[in-house]
């Protein structure tokens, strides 16, 4: 090989209807990339369904939250438009190849771009496929602390790069539409270039830049960003969240002597809420809490929000739809499925029998529950966790 001149990419094929995740784990993963051909079609074993990610898609423009604008993005040209109004995906839609005629029809030639951040958080059958595909990577590096991001590209103009963020990433990009052309380059100068096709999955490390070339007709990718460095278990991955955690500035040398004797309210409250929190009970449930999420949710965080709890007659019967876990802390019992965590007043023996059935698969007839029995799996079924039968 020349100098200057492209490294070939290893081209790995599947092992039954998966990915070579042990190959990818010994030869590959934060190493060098590689182009992953698991199954060109979008079976029930690919990482991502275009109808999945069209809805989701669909979910992200009209749910409207405070982060919204972090969100969503979307480019006509050179302009990003902060009211991008009916140009983002409708649900009458039905598909990204009807919203692109649409858009041509508003739009003629000009490039548009449209990105989507936690993709995977307004969708949950989504979400559930991305969190069992990723499953088989985790049983061979293990699952990372912080957050796992899933961002959507669709659109004729280039992909823009990923915020910079202080964690480093490694990435998986899957193609569902279209055929984009990368280019990465990683340290001493190596560099790879490859051509997608819809079903493939380009991974590269943390360490390696890359830049998207997309047709010019409409291209559709989601990209999976693994973060690579430490984090702390108990973070504020989550807008729901209660608990963060901040770098405090402790300036050196004596404080000076016009301090006042007392603090502000604002901060003598904080400090009396940190106190309340730091004792041994808190502090073990909230320990527990992210526990307990970590092991149900894939590292995918946010979780989809639950919906409303169910609601079970005596006539009704119910089974596991996910795995339930559970763990006692500072005298309580958490239960937790699908990233999302509550608590329950049945005793330990009750709950390890509960949850014992549904984890083997048994139907349970509600007519045979307690009270606290109906109520955790009516907050089970809100985790989507449990299913009516």
């Amino acid at each position: 090989m020349t100098a200057g001149a492209a490294t070939p990419i290893d081209v790995l094929g599947p092992v039954g209807r998966s990915v070579d995740w042990q190959r990818v784990a010994a030869d590959h993963w934060d190493r060098r990339p590689a182009l992953l051909r698991p199954i060109r079609t979008p079976g029930r074993t690919a990482p991502f369904n275009p109808h999945e990610v069209f809805e989701g898609a669909v979910a992200a423009a009209h749910h409207t939250t405070a982060d919204a604008d972090e969100r969503i993005r979307f480019t006509v040209g050179p302009r990003r438009l902060t009211d991008p109004g009916d140009l983002l995906p409708r649900p009458e839609d039905g598909s990204f190849a009807a919203y692109d005629r649409r858009l041509a029809r508003q739009l003629g030639d000009t490039p548009f771009a449209l990105v989507v951040r936690e993709l995977h958080a307004g969708h949950h059958p989504l979400w559930a496929r991305e969190r069992t595909f990723l499953a088989g990577l985790w049983d061979e590096v293990g699952q990372p602390l912080a957050p796992i991001g899933t961002t959507l590209c669709h659109g004729t103009s280039e992909p823009p790069r990923p915020s910079p963020s202080h964690h480093r990433a490694a990435t998986f990009l899957y193609v569902l539409h279209g055929r984009p052309r990368f280019h990465l380059t990683g340290p001493g100068d190596r560099h790879w270039t490859a051509s997608a096709l819809p079903g493939d999955l380009l991974y590269w490390p943390a360490d390696h830049e890359h830049t998207v070339h997309a047709p010019g007709s409409p291209a559709t990718t989601v990209r999976i960003s693994v973060p690579r460095a430490a984090s702390p278990l108990i973070s504020h991955s989550s807008p729901h969240g209660t608990w963060g955690a901040v770098d405090t500035l402790v300036p050196h040398g004596e404080p000076p002597d016009d301090l006042p004797g007392t603090l502000p309210p604002a901060l003598a409250a904080a400090l009396d809420h940190l106190r309340q929190e730091a004792r041994p009970a808190p502090l073990q449930r909230r320990l527990a809490h992210e526990v307990l999420r970590h092991a149900t949710d894939g590292g995918l965080r946010p979780a989809p929000a639950p919906t409303r709890p169910g609601y079970f007659t005596d006539d009704d019967a119910v089974r596991a739809t996910e795995r339930v876990v559970w763990m006692p802390a500072g005298g309580q019992r958490l239960v937790a499925a699908c990233g999302h965590v509550t608590r329950t007043g049945l005793t330990a023996r009750e709950l390890g029998a509960l949850i014992g059935r549904l984890n083997d698969g048994e139907t349970l007839p509600v007519g045979e529950l307690t009270p606290p029995a109906r109520r955790l799996l009516a907050r089970l079924a809100a985790f989507r966790a449990v299913e009516r039968l």
